[in-house]
């Protein structure tokens, strides 16, 4: 008898049953009769910190959320400015089962855009150039994608692609270029749509104290002053959940898709500099108009909290 043939067959039933064998056991932790309800999803935009800038266009190949993609997807190319102040574009819909999303990953092309044009993802500028942006990864796994799925087909995920967060310029070659992989990843955030609120109101600066201001909103206690300064990539503000442009004509303003929580505002003047780039001045002092705590403002559900304020001065 041939014992080595003998133990080399054995060695490959052994192995062929230990393959079924984990394929059982990852089938067993799926339940197929498991309830899904059907959740669309979404993407917005927060502003760009550069009046030069008159599109940002991103190409998405695929979103999967807990690893399933989404039904029927075309690749889409979105131009994420145009998405601002609540507007929001539909990307599809996928069936989930209730609860905690643990994943949600957003494919992008770098090289070719929806229609076979180059590049895939670019800056548009204000005299009609596009600037090639290109991402590390293509794969950006998000790492603020936790929201939540609810025993109802009326879900929706909102992915805010936060620009300012996303794309930086330089000042010297006017190209601009996407932050790195990990920046990348922590600049989208996934929101569910049905429990999130809005912050809303006008900044009145009757002194002219100010350029342009932006409202940045935290979380409560995570915000210090060395919010202001950039980080290695170069953004300032990084830990700001959402932030907003407030009208130069009305000074009016609107924070969207806040999930429920505790959040304190925080005011910034900028100035436009020769290459249409807004340079940090400083942190404006207001005060509230309605005797509203700036400090700690509570965002429920389906909320919309008006937060109006007079400039009274500014922090050099």
């Amino acid at each position: 008898m041939n014992y080595r043939n003998l133990f080399r067959s054995a060695l490959l039933v052994f192995s062929m049953l230990l393959i079924v064998s984990c394929s059982k056991d990852e089938d067993d932790n799926v339940d197929p009769n498991a309830k899904t309800y059907n959740t669309a999803v979404e993407v917005t935009d927060a502003p760009i910190d550069n009046a030069n800038v008159k599109g940002a266009f991103v190409t998405i190949t695929n979103v999967k959320v807990n690893g399933k993609a989404l039904e029927g997807f075309q690749t889409t190319t979105v131009d994420l400015l145009a998405l601002q102040n609540g507007k929001t574009e539909a990307l599809g819909n996928v069936m989930l089962e209730s609860g905690t999303t643990s994943s949600i990953v957003v494919e992008v092309d770098n090289e070719f855009d929806a229609n076979g044009d180059a590049p895939g993802n670019y800056i548009l500028t204000a005299t009609g150039e596009k600037k090639a942006l290109v991402a590390e990864s293509t794969e950006i796994a998000l790492t603020k994608a936790a929201t939540q799925i609810e025993e109802s087909n009326n879900n929706t995920i909102v992915l805010d692609f936060d620009l300012r967060k996303m794309i930086v310029a330089d000042s010297q070659s006017g190209d601009f270029k996407f932050v790195s992989s990990s920046q990348m990843q922590s600049s989208i955030r996934a929101v569910s749509k049905n429990n999130a609120g809005k912050i809303e109101g006008s900044v009145q600066d009757a002194n002219d104290a100010a350029g342009t201001i932006v409202v940045y909103a935290y979380k409560k206690g995570t915000y210090s002053a060395g919010e202001a300064n950039e980080n290695a990539n170069g953004v300032r503000f990084a830990g700001a959940v959402n932030s907003s442009v407030a009208s130069e004509t009305t000074g009016a303003y609107s924070l969207h898709f806040l999930e429920e929580g505790d959040y304190e505002l925080h005011y910034a003047s900028y100035q436009e500099d020769t290459n249409g780039e807004m340079s940090f001045e400083g942190m404006l002092t207001v005060e509230s108009a309605t005797d509203l705590d700036l400090s700690l403002l509570n965002i429920s559900a389906q909320s919309t909290t008006t937060a109006n304020v007079v400039v009274t001065g500014m922090v050099q």
